[in-house]
């Protein structure tokens, strides 16, 4: 997936694990600046095992390993 197909607060599935775990779009980090020292765009999710969690695990990805739920 592209950078800029990604929408701030939409679950997204894993690439590489379409049927288990889910990713909630928090912040896109652009290269090297605050946080995101990588040379490359990542985004910060919020990674829950279920689509109706209350909490989960704030996590970084790169755009690529993301797909849209509905796929």
């Amino acid at each position: 997936m592209r950078i800029q197909d990604i929408k701030i607060g939409e679950i997204y599935r894993f690439k590489e694990h379409p049927h288990y775990s889910y990713a909630k779009a928090i912040e896109i980090l652009r290269p090297k600046h605050g946080k995101n020292t990588k040379s490359y765009s990542i985004v910060e999710c919020e990674h829950t095992v279920y689509r109706n969690d209350k909490m989960g695990f704030i996590r970084y990805f790169r755009p690529a390993d993301l797909i849209r739920e509905d796929m």
